[in-house]
């Protein structure tokens, strides 16, 4: 994960609580109080804080989504514990259970709707794979390529020993992220047949490998050309991006 990358991901979550933290701590503007106003801004305030810390941690971290509810749940009501605290010593605010409610209730919704749309994206990709290998003829199955599933004892003979340039993501069933990929890298052992090696490592299966070239966070893509590692990926990568880069490496 480059500098870069981190700073793209995190940045929106810590700008967003920031910018919650200035609206908490401003004097309220007198006027009529409306109703229920306040609950609300802050159920949505914390429910785009809720969304936005699940894209990192999907994205970037590679968290599964189990793990990254758990984490954005309870680092946001931290930070809304700390948010209503610090109000009681701001002129003119104080601190309510209700508001501090409204919060919680924010990032569960947040929390609720990623994972609504996360596993939607992960069926319905996985449906139209099922649908496409279908359609496929008896002759189109015989001569399909599909990714090679490599360990410690295979590995330097499938793509550190091999003329052709290979791709390798490091993968694990339990990363929903990965399981995103899944198509994609079939889809590419398919087009590359012949041109270049598409394999997979489950990190949890041969942990050496993960080690050995320093992954911290899947799926994470490796290009190996003459043995060596040329270029790297991390997160979930569209199909168009990987064929380019395996183009100018075939």
């Amino acid at each position: 994960m480059t500098r870069r990358q981190i700073v793209c991901y995190w940045a929106p979550p810590i700008v967003w609580a920031g910018l919650i933290l200035v609206g908490t701590s401003l004097p309220r503007a007198p006027g009529p109080d409306v109703v229920g106003f306040d609950k609300v801004s802050h159920l949505i305030a914390y429910g785009v804080l809720g969304v936005l810390l699940m894209h990192s941690l999907l994205r970037c971290q590679c968290q599964a989504l189990p793990k990254a509810a758990a984490f954005t749940l309870g680092a946001g009501a931290v930070f809304a514990a700390l948010d209503e605290l610090h109000q009681s010593w701001i002129p003119g605010r104080h601190t309510d259970i209700r508001d501090f409610a409204a919060d919680c209730v924010g990032l569960l919704l947040a929390i609720a709707a990623t994972w609504m749309f996360v596993g939607r994206r992960t069926h319905t990709t996985n449906a139209g794979s099922v649908d496409h290998a279908q359609t496929v003829t008896n002759e189109e199955m015989t001569i399909m390529a599909e990714a090679l599933h490599l360990d410690q004892d295979n590995f330097a003979s499938e793509v550190l020993n091999v003329d052709q340039p290979a791709l390798v993501d490091f993968w694990a069933p339990w990363c929903g992220p990965c399981q995103m990929m899944g198509p994609t890298i079939e889809k590419l052992a398919g087009d590359f047949a012949g041109k270049a090696v598409i394999a997979k490592v489950n990190v949890d299966d041969s942990p050496e490998l993960a080690s050995k070239y320093g992954i911290r966070s899947i799926p994470a893509l490796l290009f190996f050309k003459g043995g060596e590692v040329v270029d790297q990926l991390v997160g979930v990568q569209s199909e168009d991006a990987l064929k380019q880069k395996l183009d100018s490496l075939v």
